[in-house]
């Protein structure tokens, strides 16, 4: 019976120390079966389209064309379900200022919002945003490495964590192996059930929260 525990907490352990930090539990989704005719593509935006999308806007705009043709060619570019407002305000000579703030909410993408602003302040004063557009860029290519710094700087402070919440349970195992009765006191009386479930909340506790702070840390502006 003893080897039995001894095994239970070195899997235990070895849980902790290889799996991830836990997780927000998420209930399934659940979709209806759809006809196949209003079938809606997930795809992302990411760090890379994004940036080749401003490229492409300024590149039509040191060329000579107007902010509207560079706009409609930049989203040529990229998959026909991404910013599906824009392309919408643009086919009906709508606001498209607001279409694109409204994607650039939808889709994460701010620099689409602040090159809105500046597509609308080039219109009042007839300046030119090229450099503008590369300072945009510049930004983003900045944050970015901020953000992948960050990343690793707090991949030692997962795996420190990880190790620490790991230990009462090594420290558990080892008592086992050494001959002391602690585990089965823990499992056998009412109270040491009441310290073990006490001592397992906490633990998960402090996973989680360990999990917000750097979450919080990751999502902080620099």
């Amino acid at each position: 019976m003893k080897f039995f525990w001894v095994a239970v907490l070195a899997w235990l352990t070895c849980y902790l120390l290889i799996a991830p930090l836990p997780k927000a539990i998420k209930l399934p989704d659940f979709s209806l079966p759809s006809s196949g005719l209003h079938k809606k593509r997930n795809i992302k935006f990411n760090f890379e389209d994004q940036l080749q999308f401003l490229y492409c806007i300024k590149t039509q705009l040191l060329a000579g064309a107007t902010q509207i043709s560079a706009l409609q060619f930049a989203l040529t570019r990229i998959d026909e379900s991404l910013l599906p407002e824009t392309r919408r305000s643009i086919s009906l000579r709508s606001d498209v200022y607001a279409a694109m703030n409204h994607d650039a909410i939808e889709f994460k993408f701010s620099a689409l919002g602040n090159y809105g602003l500046l597509m609308q302040a080039s219109a009042i004063s007839g300046a030119s945003i090229s450099q503008s557009l590369s300072n945009l860029a510049s930004s983003m290519i900045q944050n970015r490495t901020q953000e992948q710094l960050l990343s690793t700087e707090l991949a030692s402070t997962k795996a420190t964590v990880l190790v620490l919440a790991g230990l009462p349970i090594i420290g558990s195992a080892l008592a086992m192996m050494l001959g002391s009765q602690s585990i089965i006191w823990l499992v056998t009386t009412n109270v040491g059930r009441v310290v073990l479930a006490s001592g397992l909340c906490l633990e998960l506790l402090g996973l989680f929260w360990i999990k917000h702070l750097l979450k919080k840390a990751l999502s902080d502006p620099a």
